[in-house]
């Protein structure tokens, strides 16, 4: 998906072509060369003793494929946002119109950026929106796997329909409004006089904090050693001990030679020996030299992580970052009962909404946080996962106070 801003008052996203064409062009030929097969255009060496109800299976077939390949590669989605005209028009191609729709503008109030977290088969996306409110149900125009490209289209889009941005891709709601789109977070910290409010240090305090001329510097290490690192190898090794003399056993009686036997036996210690131990010096040497390392100022955000092996630091200019938010197990829990609330509110207008159970509260200090998470024009990054919520507050707290100046 792409868009373009075609004038000051018109803006036009495009959906389809790209590699959707090149990823539907194999199932167009093969549903094409079916359904020719099928027709009996295409001969076939056991064409006498096909059944009767071979070349209808093939036809529909073929029909299937084609369908499919078809729409990937004629298929394509435009929506027309035109402010002076006041109207957002949606249209459906497959070589030729075939669907319109058009909505007013007027009916949107915001436009919200959001977040919808992933899982193990489907990456994290970043769904745009625009919030009708009660009277007009709400409009996904896209849902992007990159936070920049869906951020700088928000901004696009507040601009062009002249309405706050609600950035909500983490715990706390941002809103900007139409003359703070395109301004930094030290610019929006400086111009409000905020971010100078003092942070409460917490009495017990995991991170190293260091007031710099002109900044801050913080250091939080990595989790400690603990006995438990040792498990997995523990396990890895014990199984190797317990059912490698069966394999032994196993290779004298059927006599197999002794280059498959040490090819066997070398690939079993490798993968249950040598790559097990590794993995342990590995998390060692992290939990005794690695940590976390910002250094905020005015004008960058630093950013050092010593690993067990290597060092990496990525900068970002204090111009790039849009916003700075926490996420604590207080927050996510918080979040997820307003989610619940709202549902309630909207399914049964005028129910009180229902008070957390003990047991959740129980609950939060099982879960751990996120930590900080710094939002610039190009993506998101966090550090500082796991540590207490008191201190992940007073980490943010204490980053944009020096971002500020103040």
């Amino acid at each position: 998906m792409s868009f373009e801003r075609i004038s000051g008052d018109c803006l036009e996203i495009r959906e389809g072509g790209g590699c959707l064409t090149f990823f539907g062009l194999p199932f167009l030929a093969a549903g094409i060369f079916l359904m020719l097969t099928g027709l009996g255009l295409v001969p076939l060496e056991n064409a006498q003793s096909m059944n009767w109800w071979s070349r209808p299976l093939l036809m529909a077939m073929g029909l299937i494929f084609a369908a499919v390949g078809g729409s990937l590669v004629f298929a394509r989605t435009r929506i027309t946002l035109d402010a002076a005209k006041g109207t957002m028009t949606r249209r459906w191609w497959l070589l030729l119109p075939i669907k319109n729709e058009e909505f007013r503008l007027k009916s949107y109030r915001s436009v919200e950026l959001g977040f919808s977290s992933g899982d193990s088969d489907s990456p994290d996306t970043y769904p745009l929106v625009l919030k009708g409110g009660d009277a007009c149900p709400d409009f996904q125009l896209k849902n992007s796997t990159s936070y920049g490209e869906s951020r700088q289209l928000a901004v696009h889009l507040a601009e062009l329909l002249r309405v706050p941005l609600e950035e909500a891709t983490s715990d706390h709601r941002t809103i900007l409004k139409s003359e703070e789109l395109q301004q930094s977070l030290t610019e929006r910290l400086q111009k409000h006089k905020s971010g100078s409010e003092d942070a409460t240090r917490p009495v017990h305090l995991l991170s190293r904090v260091e007031m710099v001329p002109g900044g801050v510097l913080i250091r939080i290490p990595r989790e400690g050693f603990k006995w438990t690192l040792f498990l997995p190898i523990a396990i890895s090794v014990g199984g190797l001990l317990y059912f490698g003399p069966g394999f032994l056993e196993f290779f004298d009686r059927t006599f197999t030679p002794v280059s498959v036997q040490i090819f066997f036996l070398g690939f079993a210690v490798i993968l249950f020996g040598l790559i097990p131990f590794f993995g342990l010096i590995s998390k060692i040497l992290n939990a005794a030299r690695g940590y976390t390392e910002i250094m905020a100022t005015t004008q960058e955000l630093r950013l050092t992580e010593q690993g067990a092996w290597k060092k990496s630091t990525a900068t970002f200019p204090a111009g790039e970052i849009v916003d700075l938010d926490y996420s604590t197990a207080s927050s996510r829990a918080e979040n997820a009962m307003i989610f619940g609330n709202e549902r309630i509110r909207r399914s049964q207008f005028g129910t009180q909404p229902p008070v957390p159970p003990r047991w959740l509260k129980a609950l939060n200090r099982l879960n751990k946080s996120q930590g900080v998470i710094v939002k610039h024009r190009e993506g998101l990054l966090t550090f500082g996962a796991g540590l207490p919520d008191e201190e992940i507050r007073y980490l943010q707290t204490t980053i944009k106070r020096a971002l500020s100046g103040k």
